[in-house]
């Protein structure tokens, strides 16, 4: 089974908002720094299909030059560096919020990626 981006957007929503709600139960602050960190690892992954599709349509009807290309990749990567930075900051310095539960949200659309790979290895039979 192949899957695609949008699968691990609505995988890594839905993992954020168990974790979150789970942990919020267990410790608010864990509970707190996973929903802050699973929904600004939703949004820069969301931010990251938007700008790989805007530039995959722009190559393909032949305007983007390998250096315009390697500018917009380059601008699109520090948007999503200063969300990560800037929610991991906020983990820190906030005494609501649990740094490493910030970082674990983080964490998530990876979580969801493997586990895609392996139901799609697993309903596959590779």
């Amino acid at each position: 089974m192949i899957f695609n981006e949008s699968h691990v957007l609505r995988t890594t929503l839905i993992l954020t908002l168990i974790c979150g709600f789970g942990a919020l139960f267990w410790r608010p602050s864990v509970g707190l720094g996973l929903l802050l960190g699973g929904l600004i690892s939703v949004l820069a992954f969301r931010l990251l299909i938007i700008d790989s599709a805007k530039l995959l349509r722009r190559s393909r009807q032949g305007q983007v030059t390998r250096k315009e290309a390697t500018r917009r990749n380059w601008n699109s990567y520090l948007k999503r560096c200063s969300l990560y930075a800037a929610a991991l900051i906020i983990g820190i310095t906030s005494p609501y919020l649990s740094f490493f539960g910030t970082f674990a949200g983080l964490l998530l659309p990876r979580i969801a990626i493997y586990y895609h790979l392996t139901r799609g290895r697993t309903q596959g039979g590779t």
